[in-house]
């Protein structure tokens, strides 16, 4: 077993390694399946060439002459009907894998080789390995790559070569049997002396039959790489196909797409200008004390459908679930010419789509939601963490930090969207300083930023009373934080 897997991955690479270990097996597994389905039909084929050489020989050598390959022919079916009972993708065996395709040559190979005891005159024995008796091994060969399994068609090469060897000897055992060397070279004899050695039937050369034997286990072998070939392009598919599901979770389709393209677009770590959207629900926690495990899943759904929704729709990229919020970045991992405004874009979708929930929850008599958004513009690094057996793509460093701690701000200044100074100056870059994006935001003075030496100027869009006042009178954060506001609830990470 495990020098075919190395001559498996010497042909096509080690295309399964990168799949985790559940993931492979299920792979074999299908595999195995889809060799069970390739070998019925095989078998089936086989039964249908049985019946037309049956019928070939009849009427080719007539009785009692065709009688001696009947019971060849039924050995093949039957052969053919016991590896439809023993080799299910549950039993299958490797014995099996050997035994069977070496009955089948050697079935083949004494038709072929020994002599038919119904024929009175009988051909001398060197003619019973000429004309086209080899294409029959070569066409069992070929039955056996429907079988979609390399190891099948190696084992039926090796069982045609070792048949037709032994099918080469026997006859050259036999008396009268002339396999005398050439004395001089062949190709410096005259027309009639060549002519001469061809034709004699009780000549035999072994460098035909070397040519006949090498020529066999070539075409068995360019079979089984095929084979080999073809699982590859398989199992390679489904990485690919796996690569691009795990990226469609964290980006837009159209980014998906545009990184499964890419050789290594997640592998390297590195440091780039990124926005960072944090969103949470305010309050959720005493909430879901009114409401069934069931509700509270069936609510969070919801709510992350409609918050990665607003995300996939301006191209930007859902990093994580935060229990109930998310954390999402614009311009990761390949910045954009608008990432601010496809971020800004994002946040008054998901605050639309809060509300129209809220009118659905309105007309069962359930309590509002309210949902916190903070936005930060600045360097992150980014990159793959974790170890072989799950790996996630992470957005790190102070940009993340301050747009979390933003985005927990809306709570005491009663704010609905936080920006950063930092956000603003980048999105007027992309706006050429038209103040429309943020005509609804109201600018306060400097506030201090846990983590942050220097006070930052933020701009808030108010969710009613408390923020406006606040923002009116260009209270900072500490003052903020003095006035009545709904009581906050941890974020998750």
């Amino acid at each position: 077993m495990a020098l075919w897997h190395k001559m498996h991955d010497m042909i096509c690479g080690q295309d399964c390694k990168s799949l985790p270990d559940n993931e492979r097996a299920r792979l074999w597994a299908a595999y195995a399946q889809e060799e069970y389905e390739g070998l019925r039909l095989a078998i089936g084929l086989r039964f249908v060439v049985l019946a037309l050489v049956a019928v070939m020989v009849s009427f080719e050598m007539r009785w009692p002459l065709s009688f001696n390959f009947y019971p060849y022919l039924a050995a093949l079916a039957l052969s053919g009907y016991l590896q439809l009972l023993l080799r299910k993708p549950e039993t299958d065996r490797l014995w099996m894998q050997w035994v069977f395709p070496l009955f089948d040559m050697a079935m083949i190979g004494a038709a072929i080789a020994l002599p038919n005891p119904f024929e009175s005159n009988p051909l001398p024995p060197p003619m019973r390995l000429g004309f086209d008796t080899i294409l029959y091994l070569s066409l069992f060969l070929s039955l056996s790559v429907l079988g979609q399994s390399a190891r099948m068609v190696f084992t039926s090469t090796l069982a045609a070569i070792l048949v037709w060897m032994a099918a080469t000897f026997y006859v050259a055992m036999q008396p009268g049997v002339d396999t005398s060397l050439i004395g001089k070279n062949f190709a410096h004899m005259g027309l009639l002396e060549r002519l001469s050695i061809l034709t004699d039937p009780w000549r035999m050369s072994y460098g035909e039959m070397t040519r006949r034997l090498v020529l066999l286990g070539m075409i068995g072998t360019i079979l089984t790489i095929a084979v080999i070939r073809g699982r590859h392009l398989v199992a390679r598919q489904i990485e690919t196909e796996r690569a691009r599901r795990n990226l469609a979770r964290h980006f837009s389709p159209h980014m998906a797409e545009e990184l499964a393209r890419m050789d290594d677009p997640l592998g390297a770590v590195k440091q780039q200008e990124a926005v960072v959207l944090f969103a949470d629900l305010i309050g959720f926690t005493r909430m879901t004390d009114d409401m069934t495990p069931q509700q509270t899943i069936a609510l969070l759904r919801e709510v992350h459908r409609r918050l990665a929704q607003a995300v996939f729709e301006q191209q930007g990229t859902l990093d994580k679930y935060l229990g109930d919020g998310i954390m999402a970045s614009f311009g990761t991992p390949k910045p954009g010419p608008r990432d601010a405004s496809a971020a800004l874009l994002a946040a008054r979708a998901m605050q639309a789509g809060i509300e129209q929930l809220n009118a659905q929850r309105a007309l069962m008599r359930m309590p509002p939601l309210q949902l916190a958004i903070g936005i930060h513009y600045g360097p992150v690094t980014l990159g793959n963490i974790g170890d072989e057996h799950r790996v996630e793509y992470a957005l790190v460093g102070e940009t993340v930090n301050v747009a979390h701690r933003l985005e927990q701000m809306t709570r005491n200044l009663d704010a609905a969207i936080c920006l950063s100074q930092a956000f603003v100056d980048r999105l007027m870059q992309e706006v050429r300083n038209d103040p429309g994006p943020l005509r609804d935001m109201t600018e306060l003075r400097p506030q201090p930023i846990r983590g942050l030496r220097e006070k930052m100027p933020i701009w808030i869009h108010p969710r009613h009373g408390n923020g406006v006042a606040a923002a009116e009178a260009g209270l900072d954060t500490a003052e903020a934080l003095s006035m009545p506001a709904a009581q906050s609830t941890p974020t998750i990470h």
